[in-house]
């Protein structure tokens, strides 16, 4: 039988060994076949590059999936040398970067990325980037996917609109990555709708992040009516500490919403888990 698949996290941002969200604290068996650890900004990739070499060494047969990108709420971090053009690609200093990085690396994908309209500076209450810097920022790293051919992880909050464009205006050009992935999906039934008919149903998966969505009442209904062959588990945790809990949580939070089994919910979300990331 298969076992639970991670499908976004940042455990290389935490205050515990990332060999937690994989090992249990008890006895130590493995408890994860595997995850796939989220850049916030291009200060986490050396972390992560070491965390995908080290951690199948010393949890053999488990899939650690590196994911390269840059957050929207981590945009503002960013200088303005990060902005300038490439004088061999013409792409900005961090997305040449970025595209060099995802060649380099035959497993890697582009994540996490996306747009935010809920995410305020508490003292401008400003967003911290403007919303056309990120549609700037997320539309490149889209086309680098496209072009690599890499899965992508997307975090969208209050700006589905917008989402929408971007992803029809791909579309058009031909340049939607081959997988694409709603994490912590917080959308509407429509919203689901909308997203298949321009990604494609094959090609497209949603998440749902306990610390995150289970508060929602409309979560259960989002969950039916997305159906389980395009679901994965995550956690969308920094602390490995708190994954295996997250986890367990997840799986009993979709068998109820499905009417499945625990061990049926496993076996599929892994099994989507494995195509969305072409592992």
């Amino acid at each position: 039988m298969r076992l639970p698949f991670d499908a976004h996290n940042h455990v290389h941002m935490g205050p515990s060994s990332p060999l937690m969200a994989l090992q249990s604290a008890v006895d130590g068996t493995t408890i994860l076949s595997g995850m796939a650890i989220m850049s916030t900004h291009p200060k986490d990739y050396a972390r992560i590059n070491h965390l995908t070499d080290s951690l199948p060494e010393k949890v053999p047969g488990t899939h650690i999936v590196p994911c390269y990108g840059v957050h929207p709420w981590f945009l503002h971090e960013l200088t303005e040398r990060d902005w300038e053009p490439s004088s061999s690609s013409g792409l900005p200093q961090f997305a040449q970067e970025l595209d060099a990085l995802i060649v380099a690396t035959p497993n890697a994908i582009v994540g996490e990325i996306g747009l935010d309209r809920a995410r305020y500076d508490p003292h401008t209450l400003d967003l911290p980037t403007s919303m056309e810097k990120q549609l700037t920022a997320f539309e490149i790293q889209m086309k680098i996917a496209a072009h690599r051919q890499r899965p992508v992880s997307i975090h969208c909050v209050q700006s589905w609109g917008s989402m929408m464009q971007v992803l029809s205006r791909l579309k058009k050009k031909s340049r939607l990555p081959p997988t694409i992935y709603f994490h912590a999906f917080g959308g509407k039934v429509g919203t689901v709708d909308q997203l298949l008919a321009i990604c494609g149903r094959d090609c497209t998966f949603f998440g749902f992040a306990p610390v995150i969505n289970f508060r929602s009442p409309k979560t259960a209904n989002v969950i039916r009516y997305i159906g389980l062959d395009r679901l994965v588990l995550e956690t969308d945790h920094e602390d490995a500490s708190r994954v295996p809990e997250s986890v367990e949580n997840g799986i009993r939070l979709l068998a109820n919403a499905l009417d499945e089994s625990e061990d049926t919910i496993v076996e599929r979300t892994t099994a989507n888990a494995l195509t969305l990331y072409n592992l």
